[in-house]
């Protein structure tokens, strides 16, 4: 197969403003992605009757080049479909549906790092590792590039797309957020913040959160108006004097809301991961249980590890935050509603088996699906034969 090439930039397709009204609301039950005819069909659940069930049920392995690794993993709006972007140079596409993958497209000259789906699922975004450091809109029908955003100086750290436009926001080691819309290759405007190395919008798509590290700092900003100083400044010193007081200024590797927009992931690849308000900045709860790191860089490493996007994740009702337990094959569960009193640490109160190192972990967005990887894929789902004690 051909390597992705640039093609004339030209008009997109239509891409939905908003995201799909079936998405779940707070509490609502999903079920499990659907299954061939052939198969019986599950009933329903909520995420808190099948969340300690989980087991991985089928294992896809996707390179052949010995130590090649998954580096980022996304699911389409409709989580029908999930992206992994590799090391060896590849974008893999799956259905989760049936539970094959559907294309291979590779991208030898640029590279590929943080791809993502945009609202329309036949569409990819993703990062360059080589030649530039440019962002590439991929067509998966043709095979080829719709357009180029260009304008970072150094490598791209985190991609965030609005839930609710054609909106995006990208982060660089050039100390520089950029903001976008993906029907122009015209940066649509741009910030300076020292060490901007992760961004996260809310689900109203209405605040931009952006992580600097070196400060210890998450700044909130109105998207719609970005030029403006942030209007909260949540400072985590503190919070990583207590407890990753040896890894302080450094390690972070996720940002993210919760759906029910209470709460602010900010996840770390050593000691654990902090569970701020999302309104007020106070640290709700310090996940801990993991023992060491996943193995994979945080964006201002110099370790020369695997690049990643985090291994930790809000389930669908933002009750639960999973992830993975550093270098033991073990997916972690912790469970917001045991927090007992502002700043407690969190002990996992599942433990699920693994086949292998959590690097990375993404929950479905609409079914009760989850995703890990590190040099394979696993995809999990509830097991009916394994009774829940958890409500």
């Amino acid at each position: 197969m051909a390597d992705v090439s640039q093609q004339p930039d030209h008009q997109d397709q239509k891409v939905p403003g908003a995201a799909s009204s079936d998405t779940p609301q707070v509490g609502t039950p999903l079920g499990p992605p659907p299954v061939p005819r052939s198969a019986t069909p599950q009933p329903s659940q909520k995420v808190s009757d099948v969340i300690p069930t989980y087991r991985a049920s089928k294992r896809f392995k996707l390179s052949k080049r010995d130590g090649s690794h998954i580096t980022s993993l996304d699911f389409d709006d409709k989580g029908e479909y999930i992206v992994a972007a590799c090391e060896d140079e590849t974008i893999q596409v799956f259905d989760v549906i049936e539970g094959k993958n559907t294309k291979v497209v590779p991208s030898k000259k640029y590279g590929v790092h943080l791809a993502r789906f945009t609202h329309h699922s036949r569409q990819i975004l993703h990062a360059s590792t080589k030649v530039d450091d440019s962002l590439r809109l991929l067509d998966l029908h043709q095979e080829s590039y719709l357009r180029y955003f260009s304008g970072h100086t150094d490598k791209v750290t985190s991609l965030s797309l609005s839930p609710g436009s054609d909106a995006f926001v990208s982060c660089s080691k050039d100390n520089s957020i950029s903001l976008w819309d993906l029907r122009s290759r015209n940066v649509q405007g741009k910030l300076e913040i020292a060490t901007p190395y992760l961004a996260a919008f809310d689900p109203t798509a209405s605040v931009i959160a952006i992580a600097s590290q070196s400060t210890s700092s998450v700044l909130l900003y109105d998207f719609r108006n970005y030029d403006r100083p942030p209007f909260a400044t949540f400072d985590l010193a503190p919070h990583e004097e207590r407890y990753t007081p040896s890894t302080r200024g450094r390690l972070w590797s996720r940002l993210e809301f919760s759906n029910d927009g209470k709460n602010l992931l900010v996840g770390t690849d050593y000691h654990g991961h902090f569970v701020l308000d999302a309104f007020e900045g106070t640290l709700n709860a310090f996940l801990g249980g993991r023992k060491g790191s996943s193995g994979r860089a945080a964006p201002i490493s110099s370790s020369g590890r695997p690049l990643g996007q985090g291994d930790a994740s809000f389930t669908q009702d933002g009750r639960y935050i999973v992830g993975g337990a550093g270098e033991q094959s073990e997916v972690l569960v912790w469970d917001t509603q045991q927090i007992s009193a502002p700043g407690v640490y969190l002990q996992p109160t599942v433990t699920l088996p693994s086949r292998g190192r959590t690097a990375l972990i993404e929950m479905n967005p609409r079914y009760n699906m989850l995703a890990t990887a590190d040099k394979d894929i696993q995809f999990w789902l509830p097991d009916e034969g394994v009774k829940s004690s958890d409500k």
